[in-house]
């Protein structure tokens, strides 16, 4: 799967919605139009040929009319989806999983997210439970994959086994990285406009219904009123549905069409057919099958991974593919039979194997402390590792997620300390692991640290980081982003001034001894991009040239060229080999002098090449994977950096080398 195209799919796409809309809009104001005559001449002694059917003033004052309506209720829509994927999963009632507090059901979902999260790239979305959905079924939504979520049903959670809900997951994550789900909020929105007409009829004729529209006059000029009102309304509701079940017909096909993608997407990605296809032959044996109980699942029924309600109609608003379709197209040996969920799934075992323990959970205080500072399954490799790196293949896996990303970050993940998971997982002890992963980074003074972190968060804060360091010190170095990741979405759960003082401590330390390592600026952009403090960023126009980006680009390569060793003669031949890759500009490009592309200079560099086309973006990824792979390796510290840069571009890098 290329991401880049994808995205520029979803885009055409979009593009194609836009004019169905304005097709259907266009539609619906003509029957409006033609409505009002037909209502005018009735009221007329001589009928409608004494309005005219051609009726300027008439026309364009229907055109205002339908385009407010349905521009307004679109408009609306679309602002009730920008809180991001949380919006729309806590409008379902759903509960977001707290990982301190999770369950050992919820603690299985959470790891197999954040499995395939740091194996993609992406930042690990919010988890959300539909704990009174008994049904099989799940959806991500979101405007980003920053601001994505991903909610599955408690049926979901508790009926599929390991691997039949990482295939689920992983469908969900297809749509994260194909921009389905902007798609899937713009046709809700859209669909929302055209409905509004037909709500506004139908709340008219509930009023004249329930005597709540007075009409003034009396006797027959009383009567003539109401049959008006009634025959508004009626046109209203009429054009309004209509309008509504083309847009429902144009939803489904547009879902259908992606379900099957994100199906075999789903495969590609965990190399396990069985599992996605076990889940849904489970759907297909369960009794209430993936139909949700909440009424409001009909309206978002595309961000669905099954059908969530009874599709009538002959199944032309159906949002998904038939079950058989869809199994068949997996597992074409398919003999047609589906089976009863298991009821009884030995989730604890699964889960702490999962977290590296053998032999399912010690209970006890002695337990608990024997596991808190458990060592790494193997000894870490030290922080100058060369790792095999080929730059077209590294660009190539951007947006993709294959079995060895899968299981390199499976095995990050299951080698990490249980204290410090346990740490990330917990808001109040987050900010201090965040803080000790940075002091274990760098030749920092300690106690100056410690005076820091004291004087912005208290003694405790101080104590817990002193407290970390064992378990810090036996980190692999490949683990401190995985790591890193694991914390942003659970310090998102606190509150923004405790934010502010986090982050404002945080720069603190990294600026204490006067410079930055690849390190810290990796960390404090991840955390800052991630936690997203202050709401949205001004608006900055896209940058559609190489032109007006190519002194961003200079600098962006040449820090990258300098990240390896800074005094190598090899530096000035992996400038230009990046800059190779970008022909157009290639003239223009020049190696800065390092007090012109330090990370200062690359943070601004990267929030424009943020505001970027896609198509710039790609060239630039494509010629920084060739600058920091010149020489054919790429030490962690070039890996965690160019993440860093791509998740400011937006573009979700996965685990370098894992192939």
């Amino acid at each position: 799967m290329d991401f880049f195209e994808a995205q520029a799919r979803a885009k055409r796409r979009t593009t194609r919605l836009v004019l169905l809309f304005i097709l259907a809009v266009f539609g619906t104001i003509l029957a409006s139009y033609a409505a009002v005559i037909i209502l005018l001449g009735q009221a007329s002694p001589d009928g409608p040929a004494s309005i005219g059917w051609w009726n300027p003033p008439l026309f364009a004052g229907t055109v205002a009319f339908v385009l407010a309506v349905a521009g307004g209720g679109s408009l609306f829509k679309w602002l009730s989806f920008r809180a991001g994927g949380s919006a729309v999963a806590e409008s379902l009632g759903a509960r977001r999983v707290e990982p301190g507090r999770a369950t050992p059901d919820e603690r299985r979902l959470l790891n197999v997210v954040e499995e395939m999260a740091i194996a993609s790239g992406v930042p690990i979305p919010a988890v959300y439970v539909l704990d009174d959905e008994p049904a099989l079924n799940a959806f991500a939504a979101g405007l980003t994959p920053g601001d994505a979520v991903v909610a599955v049903t408690r049926g979901t959670m508790e009926k599929l086994s390991r691997d039949e809900l990482q295939g689920v997951v992983a469908h969900e994550f297809s749509h994260i990285l194909n921009g389905d789900m902007r798609l899937n909020v713009k046709l809700s929105a859209i669909v929302f406009g055209i409905l509004v007409l037909g709500l506004m009829g139908r709340g008219i004729l509930r009023s004249l219904g329930r005597g709540r529209v007075r009409v003034g006059g009396s006797g027959k000029n009383k009567g003539g009123g109401i049959a008006v009102i009634l025959a508004i309304g009626l046109a209203l509701m009429v054009i309004g549905y209509i309008g509504y079940f083309f847009g429902r017909l144009i939803q489904a096909a547009v879902s259908r069409q992606r379900e099957y993608l994100a199906d075999a997407a789903a495969v590609q990605f965990t190399r396990n057919p069985a599992g996605i296809a076990g889940a849904l032959k489970k759907i297909g044996g369960y009794a209430l099958g993936s139909t949700m109980v909440s009424p409001k699942a009909a309206e978002i029924g595309h961000f669905f991974f099954a059908q969530s309600f009874r599709s009538h109609l002959g199944g032309l608003w159906a949002t998904h593919p038939p079950l058989a379709e869809r199994i068949r197209a997996i597992d074409p040996q398919w003999d047609g039979q589906v089976h009863e969920p298991e009821t009884v799934i030995d989730i604890a075992r699964e889960t702490f194997a999962t977290a590296g323990f053998q032999g399912g959970p010690r209970l006890g205080a002695e337990a608990a402390a024997d596991r808190a500072f458990a060592a790494p399954a193997q000894v870490p490799p030290p922080p100058t590792k060369r790792i095999p790196f080929k730059p077209a293949a590294v660009v190539a896996d951007i947006g993709a997620l294959t079995e060895q990303h899968f299981s390199r970050a499976q095995s990050l993940l299951a080698n990490l300390p249980a204290g410090l998971r346990a740490a990330a997982a917990d808001p109040h002890r987050a900010a201090g692991l965040v803080y000790g992963l940075l002091l274990s980074s760098a030749a920092a003074d300690r106690a100056a640290a410690a005076a820091i972190i004291t004087r912005h968060d208290g003694e405790a804060a101080a104590a817990l980081v002193q407290e970390l360091r064992p378990a810090l010190s036996l980190l692999d170095p490949a683990a401190r982003l995985p790591l890193l990741l694991l914390c942003a979405p659970t310090l998102r759960a606190l509150d923004e001034p405790t934010i502010a003082r986090f982050l404002g401590t945080l720069d603190e330390l990294v600026h204490a001894d006067g410079q930055v390592d690849a390190f810290e600026f990796v960390l404090q952009k991840v955390l800052t991009r991630q936690l997203a403090l202050g709401g949205p960023k001004p608006r900055v126009a896209q940058f559609d040239s190489f032109v007006a980006v190519t002194p961003d680009i200079s600098v962006v390569l040449s820090l990258l060229a300098r990240a390896g060793d800074a005094a190598s003669p090899a530096v000035a031949a992996a400038f230009l080999e990046g800059a190779a890759q970008l022909p157009l500009i290639a003239p223009q490009l020049a190696l800065r002098p390092p007090a012109e592309s330090g990370f200062v200079e690359l943070d601004r560099a990267l929030d424009r090449l943020a505001a970027s086309s896609l198509p710039i973006r790609r060239r630039v990824l494509t010629a920084a994977a060739h600058v920091i792979g010149h020489d054919g390796t790429v030490t962690i510290a070039e890996g965690e950096l160019y993440r860093a840069i791509a998740l400011a571009v937006d573009c979700p890098a996965p685990l370098l080398g894992a192939a």
